[in-house]
């Protein structure tokens, strides 16, 4: 019979992965790495949920490879690669020694030490929340789980209790947490908000490949700290255990990936044991403030960055935050920021590029990229109510060729940024083609800006699917001719934007085509229409149509005693 009072991680199937035959199971975390050929990706409860996991396991990978690791970021290419060719001989045997060697640290219910927890907590009347603390009822893409509430859910199986664990170090939300005894902030039995969990501050990527084993290899060594400094670099399991105290050196940390990998935000207790978990407690840990602490932006390797002006005047100094995620808004929408800067010069309010884009070049040549491309996971998290509460939780990839990501690939890069500007431009023409044709029907300004909005998102839907196609095919095939790809793409985008236009002017009632405008000015649906060609031939100057001219478009399905346009008239629709 198993000891009740244990449940080894290193041992016990805990991780939810998805393996090459397409199903889903529970590994150990020793089984991640020995089977990680064989499987797919770390597939959980959420993407979120993933992303912890994955970091916790690159954060044990890379703490077992440290004698076996590149000395110098030159290195990092030739040395995974080798690694990927090593893993059952080499890699999997140093795994297995390092879990072995801290395995009493990754019990979860360790009684002195438990894995990610503060033992003993509890507070002065004895209180235990629900399990709803530490649940995240959100699935993207896996609804089968929503059929469980998080409120509802009495008992929790030891290994889904691990997994959510990980996930509440990574992505808690903020607002107020119990005030178990002996915590140093604790006012009234609570503890007041402190902010969310690291990961949910960034704006999260990392690189994906065609097995759990590449994906662990693509993102080993993103950041590498100087040989001197890994030695500080360490997981809590190899940190003295603290407990509910603040840890002693919190001042002068995170110290590198590994220690941001498994940053302890959150002191947290599970109640019950391994046949099931029915209460948590949750307060907060260890904290620091981002502008403060700006070394962050070189050793966080999995975030976007941006320069933020209001922080900057707060802090009186150059500060460079997190590059959030925004929903509904598609990655390659921001490739500018995935992709190496070249011969840009940095400044203060530019920040070098990603450390994991510049990571990605140096493996641009790797055979481990899938296909020649380098595939990004985003992962992002939206707060509510003062950040207390998880919104939405986000996710989008983005398949870019390896060759733009090749710093002299000047050209390349500019086509593919090129063609996101150009795409921003027509979808800000057809914008505004909505809202004057609603204002030529009759809405006023304020009324017109709900169409031109539907316009706006409608846009970007129907581009979406083309440039990312237009970026595995096109692009990817015309590296040393990408003036033709750009054409290509200029020809299509404005085609997909043309059609969405005329059917916004073929739904038009009546009355805009006499004109209406408060003013007294003549604003009828030609002249509106002429206006929007214009601008989609300045968006897209390299497009060559099989039809041109307004008057072909306009007339193809309306009818032309309606296509009036005699004049001239330009207007700021913005």
């Amino acid at each position: 019979m198993a000891d009740q009072s244990r449940f080894d991680l290193v041992s016990e199937p805990w991780i939810t992965v998805l393996g090459d035959d397409g199903r889903t199971s529970d590994v150990s975390l020793e089984g991640l790495f020995s089977r990680a050929r064989t499987l797919r990706n770390i597939s959980g409860e959420t993407v979120t949920q993933d992303f912890a996991l994955l970091r916790l396991a690159l954060a044990v990978l890379t703490r077992a490879l440290d004698n076996h690791g590149p000395r110098e970021v030159r290195d990092v290419p030739n040395v995974i690669e080798a690694l990927a060719d090593r893993w059952e001989t080499a890699v999997v045997p140093a795994v297995s020694a390092y879990l072995a060697q801290h395995r009493d640290r990754f019990d979860l219910f360790h009684p002195d030490h438990p894995f990610y927890q503060a033992a003993r907590m509890h507070t002065a009347k004895g209180e235990v929340s629900e399990l709803g603390k530490i649940i995240v009822d959100m699935p993207p893409g896996r609804p089968y789980l929503s059929m469980r509430s998080a409120r509802a859910a009495q008992t929790l199986p030891a290994a889904e209790a691990a997994r959510w664990l990980v996930h509440i170090q990574a992505f808690d939300p903020s607002g107020i947490k119990t005030g178990v005894v002996g915590h140093p902030r604790a006012t009234g039995g609570k503890v007041y908000p402190e902010g969310v969990a690291w990961a949910g501050q960034l704006g999260a990527l990392h690189l994906i490949g065609e097995s759990l084993l590449h994906t662990l290899l693509l993102n080993l060594w993103a950041v590498l700290p100087s040989w001197e400094d890994r030695s500080l670099d360490l997981p809590p399991w190899e940190r003295p255990y603290v407990g509910l105290a603040p840890a002693p050196d919190l001042a002068s940390r995170p110290a590198g990936p590994v220690d941001l990998y498994t940053w302890q935000p959150r002191r947290v207790l599970l109640i019950g044991d391994r046949d099931g978990v029915t209460g948590v407690l949750v307060t907060y840990g260890d904290a620091f403030t981002i502008q403060e602490r700006q070394l962050v932006v070189q050793l966080e390797p999995m975030s976007l960055w941006r320069y933020s002006e209001p922080q900057s005047r707060k802090f009186h100094t150059p500060i460079q935050m997190p590059s959030l995620h925004r929903p509904g808004v598609a990655l390659w929408r921001g490739i500018a920021a995935v992709v190496p800067i070249g011969q840009r010069q940095v400044d203060e309010k530019h920040p070098a590029a990603t450390q994991l884009v510049e990571h990605a070049s140096r493996l641009r040549q790797s055979s481990l990229l899938p296909e020649g491309f380098v595939r990004y996971r985003a992962i992002g998290v939206t707060y509510g109510s003062n950040n207390s509460v998880i919104d939405e939780i986000i996710e989008d990839s983005l398949d870019l060729p390896a060759a733009a990501l090749d710093p002299d690939a000047t050209e390349l890069r500019q086509v593919a940024l090129g063609g996101v500007g150009a795409a921003k431009e027509g979808v800000a023409a057809l914008a505004r083609l909505a809202r004057a044709l609603a204002r030529a029907a009759g809405a006023d300004t304020e009324a017109s800006q709900g169409p031109g909005d539907r316009a706006y998102e409608a846009a970007f839907a129907a581009l979406d699917a083309p440039y990312r196609n237009w970026l595995r095919t096109t692009l990817a095939r015309a590296a040393d001719h990408p003036l033709r790809a750009e054409a290509e793409w200029h020809a299509s985008a404005r085609r997909i934007l043309d059609d969405l236009g005329h059917s916004l002017v073929s739904r038009v009632p009546d009355k805009a085509w006499i004109g209406f405008g408060s003013t007294g000015a003549r604003d009828d649906v030609g002249i509106i229409y002429q206006r929007f060609r214009r601008d989609l031939g300045r968006a897209f100057p390299r497009a060559r149509l099989p039809r041109d001219g307004a008057d072909a478009a306009i007339s193809d399905g309306i009818p032309k005693n309606n296509a009036v346009t005699s004049r001239d008239h330009e207007e700021d629709d913005e």
